[in-house]
């Protein structure tokens, strides 16, 4: 019979095709390595790998590592309920969540967590963007995942946090200059469409990003075509270039104080009050379809007792019903940003 820890070494093995790698990923010698693979063609009666230069996996190793997968990942499933039966004293959770909205959201929410259940280990995967996060569920990097909502859901439980929303930034010397009718705090009592601000210079996200995307929709469904002057990758560079006054921002309401404290949440502050007065903010309506926050992890996969709490605490710290028009309309007048 061979054991978990010959099938493990195998499945490395199988994932490097080199025994030197693979042996150091597992800190054992590669002696030790090759005498557990040795263990399983003698149990299979098969051999596992071609040791040629390169190594490969013959037709029966390419069966084996199919099937070692599943029975790994099994037995780590079976580890979690294990521990959550040895009273919870211990154990791990891996979050996955796309690095900027963690940097807002996450300082709170595990600061709690960690609070109340201390023996938790905690470790991020943080990606650059909702849509790759989500491969860290597949590829078994991380147990869940704080994302936009998937268009595709198969295979995921999802529990939804809140509807996002929209704010148009826009730095105060470039609006009274190409709008000298709006005053900062004026005109910015109810919610805004896009097409009101055409005539602005835009900085934007990437179309490959969700803001980029909904930038993008709200642009199309209001039958404008925006003076883009600067496209970059990431939200904290756009909302930068902002500062700097190239251009107004879409920024999503998460970054935006007023609408979340409005909601009852707190988060982290990425910018001063100085910078902060630099600029207008104008609550956005028109886009066709608000996107969810959402926690996500795979149907297939039990979660431990720590995600289920996880979740539980996302969801009274996060997992507010939409802001009230007069909320919104008393949010879209005050100028503070996250």
């Amino acid at each position: 019979m061979f054991s978990i820890t010959s099938l493990k070494c195998f499945a490395v093995a199988a994932e490097e095709l080199n025994f030197t790698r693979a042996a150091k990923r597992l800190y054992i010698t590669q002696q030790a390595l090759s005498n557990h693979i040795a263990k399983l063609e003698q149990y299979f009666g098969i051999k596992l790998f071609d040791r040629g230069n390169p190594l490969t996996l013959t037709e029966a190793g390419r069966a084996l590592q199919t099937h070692a997968q599943k029975i790994l990942s099994s037995v780590d499933d079976y580890a979690r309920e294990v521990q959550d039966i040895k009273d919870f004293h211990q154990g791990e959770l891996t979050i996955g969540i796309p690095v900027t909205r963690g940097t807002i959201m996450l300082p709170p929410l595990l600061s709690d967590f960690h609070r109340m259940f201390s023996q938790i280990k905690l470790t991020l995967v943080e990606g650059t963007s909702s849509g790759n996060i989500t491969d860290a569920l597949y590829d078994g990097t991380a147990d869940l995942c704080i994302c936009y909502q998937p268009s595709n859901t198969r295979g995921l439980i999802v529990t939804p946090l809140y509807e996002e929303s929209f704010v148009l930034v826009v730095p105060n010397q470039l609006l009274h200059q190409t709008y000298p009718q709006y005053e900062q705090d004026c005109a910015a009592h109810e919610a805004h469409f896009l097409r009101e601000f055409a005539r602005l210079p835009f900085v934007a996200q990437s179309p490959d990003t969700k803001n980029g995307q909904t930038f993008q929709e709200l642009c199309a469904a209001e039958e404008i075509e925006p003076n883009v002057v600067v496209v970059t990758q990431n939200l904290i560079t756009e909302l930068s270039l902002c500062l700097e006054g190239l251009g107004a921002c879409v920024l999503p309401g998460t970054f935006i104080a007023p609408l979340q404290e409005q909601m009852g949440r707190r988060l982290f502050s990425l910018f001063s009050e100085k910078q902060i007065e630099q600029l207008s903010f104008f609550l956005l309506k028109g886009l066709p379809n608000k996107p969810m926050i959402s926690v996500c992890r795979l149907k297939d996969k039990s979660i431990s007792r720590a995600g289920r709490e996880f979740i539980q605490l996302a969801q009274r710290m996060y997992g507010q019903p939409s802001l009230k028009p007069h909320l919104q309309e008393k949010a879209a007048s005050t100028s503070f940003l996250v």
